[in-house]
Parts: C-alpha cells; sequence; structure tokens
C-alpha cells in the first residue's frame, strides 16, 4: 500500500488507576518517545499503543502484556479487585467470563479451572497477563513475527502480516538551515522536541502517531520509540522520515540515510 492506513482504533486506561493515578497516553513527545516496545502486539491490521506499560518476555519465554489494552481490544469487559498484594481480574464478554488472580498459574474459563504456562503479574500498578493464555482462552491464532519481535492476533480468523513500512529515514537538528528559516518550531507551530518527526502529508497526515525502530543513532532511544508526525520539509518525500534529534546539526552528519520500520498507531 502507498500510504499508512491501519491504525490503532481506541486507546484503552491503563489499570494504572490501581494505582491511584491516571496516565495520559502522549503526554508529550519527550514521554512518548522513551516508550520502547521491545515486544509488539498487533491485532488483525492494527497495532496496539501501550503507552508506558510495555509488554515483555518473562523468564518462561512467554509474552506478558499489559492486561486491559489487549483485552478490550478483543472484546473484553475488565473488571478487578485488589487484595492485598494480589489483584484478582474478571474478563467477560457475550462468550466466555475468565478469572484470574496475579502471581497464580490457575485461571478459571466458565468456571472450569486452567493451569497457565506462567503465572500472570502484577507490577508498578498494571497487571500483567500471558498473551498466549489470552489468545487460547478467546479462541484466537498467535502467529509470532521474529523479525519484528511482533504477535499478532488473527481476530478474524485470516492471516494478517505484520502492518509496518520500510522508510528511509535523515536526522535534523533546530538550526534554522534546516527548518526554513524558523528555528526550533515544527510545521504545526510546537517546539522540536524528541518524538518530533517531518513527513509527506500525502503519505502520513500531520498529527499522526507512529512507533519507528531500525535506526543506531546514540541520541535516540535504543530499539525504537514512539513519534508524532508534526513537521514537514522540502526534501521529505514518498517513504522518507526525517527525525529531530536535540544537538548541532554538525553533529547529526553521521546519521546518513538509514532504513527504518515505519509503525502507524493512530
Amino acid at each position: 500500500m502507498n500510504k499508512l492506513t491501519k491504525g490503532l482504533t481506541s486507546l484503552a486506561v491503563s489499570l494504572a488507576v490501581l494505582a491511584g493515578g491516571f496516565l495520559s497516553p502522549f503526554t508529550t513527545q519527550a514521554h512518548a518517545a522513551q516508550a520502547k516496545m521491545d515486544v509488539k502486539v498487533q491485532v488483525n491490521d492494527d497495532l496496539i499503543h501501550f503507552p508506558d506499560a510495555q509488554p515483555f518476555l518473562d523468564g518462561n519465554h512467554s509474552t506478558q502484556v499489559p492486561l486491559r489494552f489487549v483485552t478490550e481490544k478483543l472484546g473484553y469487559s475488565v473488571d478487578w479487585q485488589k487484595d492485598g498484594t494480589e489483584i484478582k481480574v474478571t474478563l467477560s464478554n457475550n462468550q466466555h467470563t475468565i478469572t484470574l488472580v496475579s502471581g497464580q498459574k490457575e485461571a478459571s474459563i466458565d468456571n472450569s479451572t486452567v493451569v497457565l504456562d506462567t503465572a500472570s503479574q502484577f507490577q508498578n500498578g498494571r497487571v500483567y497477563v500471558p498473551l498466549r493464555f489470552l489468545s487460547s482462552a478467546a479462541g484466537i491464532p498467535v502467529h509470532w513475527d521474529a523479525n519484528s519481535n511482533l504477535a499478532i492476533l488473527s481476530k478474524d480468523g485470516a492471516y494478517h502480516a505484520p502492518d509496518y513500512q520500510v522508510f528511509e529515514s535523515t536526522a535534523y537538528s533546530a538550526d534554522p538551515s534546516e527548518n526554513g528559516g524558523y528555528g526550533a518550531l515544527d510545521y504545526m507551530g510546537n517546539p522540536l522536541a524528541l518524538g518530533t518527526v517531518a513527513v509527506d502529508p500525502s503519505v502520513i497526515p500531520l498529527g499522526s502517531k507512529l512507533y519507528i525502530e531500525g535506526y543506531s543513532f546514540d541520541g535516540l532511544p535504543t530499539g525504537g520509540m514512539y513519534v508524532t508526525a508534526s513537521d514537514t520539509g522540502s526534501a521529505i518525500k514518498g517513504n522518507r522520515l526525517d527525525i529531530y534529534i536535540p544537538g548541532s546539526k554538525q553533529s547529526l552528519r553521521s546519521f546518513g540515510i538509514q532504513k527504518i520500520k515505519v509503525y502507524r498507531i493512530s
């Protein structure tokens, strides 16, 4: 496809409410840029956005995912009760009711006890659940794309390829010579910050939220980062993306032109 048209249909509320607070997605560009996804989850063609609590591989090499982000995408409602250091979670839809307790390997599906390969976890105010258990309970196949550390859940039963595009990437600074003489502002009038990228609006609409990975540069978060397409450039045409990096124009010359993967979130 010529444009990135797939997006996350909804951004769910984190279980950070368990800790008494709410963490807004994309609170700031700088904060968003730091939220690296070691493991990514895609439902059909939609990459799930995890604003702060990220999926991870546990000691049993199982993918643990922040509970609410995935379950609501799969059509479950979520209820929870806190009991000391443990959390009892009940998931329900029009087909199944699932109950599990953090730290325990046993769960209940429609009042029948099942044993998980690895226990759910409660960390930093959030419940994490083994992704394979969720997919199995919902009857949804999972495909693992090792090239991208991406788990693809086929909710509709069809095959879905990893939903990213390969772009050429360059880097730019706040030097006026690289910003049409305007200095440290993006096209939308916002101060340039880590997490700002310049795009061709005919390919990626301005304001789009993206996740990018595959770059290599000391001034950027290791592995990948969330970014916002809020800038443009006369040389940024087609599948090309320009990453703002704090620093001098000269210090960014070593970035050169790199191939990166671009995932559209919204």
